[in-house]
């Protein structure tokens, strides 16, 4: 007989795994989570999947990027001015407010234009008062002649007027106040970008004083040119004190004048060149009746004369004939007109 040999370790091992596979209760209760449900498993450890991998390295691409563009874009790009109109509507509301209510306690730069000082409500003022102030003053144009015998033609120009006046005004003074505090080495560190925030929303209490200018009320037109004067030209004053008052007590006091005498003569620009009371224009309409005209009843005693001595000429004999009957043809000219003249018309 074959001699049969028998692996009595493995069998012994083999046995052992088959029992470990047996089913078994496992008490539930104990995975129970908070919402309440019988959870049976729990994942810790997620392998890593070819996804995960791709937007690791995806964001590792975009983190790189960032950091080359730490530095400050170029001025010839669109990033370098997209910085000045990066604001939110609130803010802009914000400093709409606080450019018309000027207060001694607070600086209205350092409470409320710093440290993002923008041109997008500056901008936007300063167009919108354009149109209110071009707007508004042909309405005025148009109350102040309603009724009247006058022909009332919309002026085009006041738009163009208007534009240049107040946007010249935003950007040449500030410039010139930049340059002066540049030249006398001011302390203050006011930035040109934040005197030209602080002009362009300083023009804000006018919108709507020019809309209210369309009222014929010279004493309320007169009113609102000095309320409008007052607290926007105090923010003014006010806020660009601190750049001014380390210099000398004479230069600073001439400087903070001319400041608000320029925000106060804007004012009463717009008040006389927009809003004043419209001159009369002379009608052009042409009358449909017919012209009569009268002629004299008598010619002039210079006609009779030169007639007598063209007659005397013409009868002396010592002249040729051609020029005498010349002489003749013209009296006889001379005569049917000063007929045609004397005669009396139906």
């Amino acid at each position: 007989m074959a001699d049969v040999n028998i692996d009595v370790e493995n069998f012994e091992g083999q046995r052992k795994v088959a029992d470990d596979l047996q089913f078994q209760d496992i008490p539930h209760d104990a995975f129970v989570n908070d919402k309440g449900k019988v959870q049976t498993h729990t994942f810790t450890d997620f392998p890593p999947t070819a996804e995960s991998d791709e937007e690791d390295v995806y964001d590792k691409t975009q983190l790189i990027k960032d950091e080359s563009k730490t530095g400050s874009p170029s001025f010839w790009t669109f990033e370098y001015y997209q910085q000045f109109f990066d604001v939110e509507t609130k803010q802009v509301l914000h400093r709409i407010a606080g450019s018309m209510v000027p207060s001694p306690r607070s600086n209205y730069l350092q409470t409320t234009i710093r440290p993002n000082p923008d041109l997008y409500g500056p901008f936007w003022i300063c167009t919108t008062l354009v149109f209110t102030t071009a707007i508004a003053g042909n309405m005025a144009s148009y109350l102040s002649v309603e009724g009247k015998d006058f022909t009332w033609k919309y002026d085009f120009h006041k738009v163009t007027f208007a534009a240049t006046a107040i946007f010249s005004y935003w950007w040449l003074l500030p410039a010139m106040l930049f340059g002066f505090l540049w030249w006398r080495g001011s302390k203050a560190n006011y930035t040109f970008l934040e005197i030209l925030c602080i002009y362009g929303y300083s023009l804000s209490i006018y919108i709507p004083i020019s809309i209210l200018w369309v009222v014929q009320f010279e004493w309320l037109q007169w009113i609102l040119v000095m309320v409008g004067a007052v607290m926007s030209g105090g923010v003014l004053v006010i806020t660009l004190w601190p750049a001014v008052k380390d210099d000398t007590k004479k230069t600073a006091w001439i400087v903070i004048i001319l400041i608000f005498l320029c925000h106060t003569s804007l004012a009463v620009g717009f008040k006389l060149y927009f809003f004043n009371a419209a001159a009369p224009q002379i009608s052009t309409q042409t009358s449909s009746a017919p012209v009569i005209t009268k002629f004299p009843t008598t010619p002039h005693p210079t006609s009779k004369q030169q007639n007598k001595k063209t007659l005397v000429a013409a009868t002396n004999t010592n002249l040729p004939k051609d020029t005498r009957s010349r002489l003749k043809n013209s009296t006889l000219k001379r005569n049917r007109v000063i007929y045609k003249t004397t005669k009396k018309p139906m």
